[in-house]
């Protein structure tokens, strides 16, 4: 059964692999035919707003290359280099994700307090209108369609890509919202052009800043949020022969999670005994949260001090229930 299940575990993260590749694909297509169609119509329309638009949508595609090699290199097995394998290189990934993100971000908005390029035209804002608008079709839908497949492979990084595809729409919103303003009242309302790629950069700085965050705390082995530890460390005690438990630690790596924690059981029992009852906390685990690749179990004798001073056993949770 063990050997069963670790192959079945091995099957979804080979699909897991091949789905978000797929849409990372799609997204790095998109981006190529979007940013050299905006930075062309920018440039010669003479919009700043759609021009930043067009280089976002270029900067995407840097940022899709960059996801692709993420995945590929994480799913690497383990090899004389990298003992613990490769996962840490998605955590890599989305740091350069996030860190060219926030370098874009606080480009835009340096470009709209200081660049002095003549404000377009009302004749030209209008064509630039409908390259806005198709961006913002395009991107927007592959924002939804990328968080979908994000959400179902519960992948940070697909997630990461996916917010930078909903950065690039709403840029490419707040910029039909401008020229649609100069289209219709004519060049005094030429402003909005700066004032949008203003907004749309600090908003974006923010959104860079919190991707930027996540990935250095991953790199640094910070630990997962609350809800993720409860969720995985319920699955300890209800396996038969599991008494008690300690030091138990998560952290996250790429888009999965390692786990280690010290099992105590019935002191009495063979060793072989005690093995099975870490394998099968192991593979309960396992097969209830797929994004989990490692869990390493130290098994102790739970002595009544031991369990007492640091371990969390059966009895402890009834006691805490029975006070709330």
């Amino acid at each position: 059964m063990a050997s069963g299940l670790s192959y079945l575990h091995a099957d979804r993260l080979v699909a897991k692999q091949r789905t978000a590749l797929q849409i990372t694909w799609i997204g790095l297509l998109v981006n190529l035919g979007l940013g050299c169609v905006k930075v062309a119509g920018g440039w010669a329309l003479n919009s700043k707003a759609l021009l930043a638009d067009g280089a976002h949508s270029l900067l995407d595609l840097l940022t899709d290359i960059v996801v692709l090699v993420g995945l590929s290199l994480a799913n690497k097995p383990e090899d004389a280099n990298h003992l613990y394998g490769h996962h840490k290189f998605a955590s890599f990934a989305k740091f350069i994700v996030g860190g060219v993100l926030l370098v874009f971000s606080l480009g835009l908005v340096l470009a709209a307090l200081f660049d002095v390029r003549t404000a377009l035209s009302q004749t030209k804002a209008g064509a630039a209108l409908a390259l806005a608008l198709v961006s913002l079709v395009l991107k927007e839908g592959l924002f939804w369609w990328t968080r979908s497949v994000a959400r179902r492979l519960k992948s940070e990084l697909v997630m990461a890509n996916a917010w930078h595809h909903r950065m690039d729409s709403l840029s490419s919103l707040g910029v039909a919202v401008a020229l649609f303003a100069v289209w219709i009242g004519g060049p005094q309302w030429a402003f909005l052009d700066d004032a949008v790629t203003l907004i749309l950069g600090g908003y974006l700085t923010f959104e860079s800043f919190k991707i930027f965050f996540r990935a250095c705390a991953d790199l640094l082995d910070a630990a997962p949020e609350r809800e993720i530890i409860e969720d995985l460390r319920e699955h300890i005690l209800p396996t038969p022969g599991a008494l008690a438990y300690h030091d138990f630690r998560v952290r996250r790596i790429g888009d999965f999670f390692e786990v280690d924690l010290h099992l105590q059981v019935d002191p009495e029992i063979s060793v072989e005994e005690g093995h099975e009852i870490a394998r099968s906390v192991k593979e309960r685990m396992r097969k209830q949260h797929p994004e989990v690749s490692t869990v390493l179990i130290h098994v102790e004798p739970a002595n009544r001090e031991h369990i007492k001073q640091r371990g969390l056993s059966g009895a402890d949770q009834e006691e805490r229930q029975h006070g709330q």
